[in-house]
Formats: structure tokens, C-alpha cells, sequence
């Protein structure tokens, strides 16, 4: 047996809740628009390109952006949304998501 005290998840959890992480929090103030459409869902993930450069991909899982969204999983194929992409460190966020009208949709004021 070990010396060392035992201890158990909800200690480690509740030290990570309490821990100071002051300036660790990301600048999600920049970044820019970007509109994507589904092209398609693989199990629980979805894919989607961006409309004005279709290398730009954008993957995530189903349940996620059906949640952004507001919608459900079964009606994300072939929806157009935006988001704004921010450039971060560690990563790159995606932030403030909407739906928007599809090509040829009349917009609504």
C-alpha cells in the first residue's frame, strides 16, 4: 500500500473548479464571420464548408451545433448557419451562432 492520502475525484474536481485561472480566459471579442453550409453527417458528427471557400471545413458533432442552432440534429443537412471564427491560443474558437437564409431564400426584415 501507498503512503500518499487517497484522493478521490470529487476532491480533484473541486480543486480544478476553485483554482484561480485569472487571464486564462480567451479573447473571443475578435475574429470574423464566416457562413457555412452541412454537406453532411457521419454517425454523431456532422460536416459543413464555408460558402465563400469550400476547403474551409468546419467539423463538429451533431448534437453541438443542432444545440447553437436551435434545431434539431434531423434538419441540419443542407442548412446554411454562421459563426465567428476567432483565432486563439490554444485552438481556434467558434463563437455566436446563427442560422441564415439559404441561396435564393427570400430574407426576412
Amino acid at each position: 500500500m501507498s503512503d500518499h492520502p487517497k484522493t478521490g475525484l470529487g476532491d480533484v474536481l473541486a480543486h480544478v473548479v476553485n483554482c484561480d485561472h485569472e487571464g486564462e480566459e480567451p479573447d473571443l471579442s475578435g475574429g470574423r464571420r464566416v457562413e457555412y453550409v452541412v454537406t453532411g453527417i457521419r454517425g454523431a458528427l456532422v460536416d459543413a464548408h464555408a460558402v465563400d471557400a469550400p476547403t474551409n471545413k468546419y467539423v463538429s458533432s451533431a448534437a453541438v451545433l443542432s444545440q447553437n442552432l436551435k434545431i434539431e440534429v434531423s434538419s441540419l443537412l443542407g442548412r446554411h448557419f454562421s459563426c465567428r471564427v476567432v483565432p486563439g491560443n490554444p485552438g481556434t474558437f467558434f463563437v455566436d451562432f446563427q442560422l441564415t437564409s439559404e441561396p435564393g431564400a427570400q430574407a426576412s426584415a
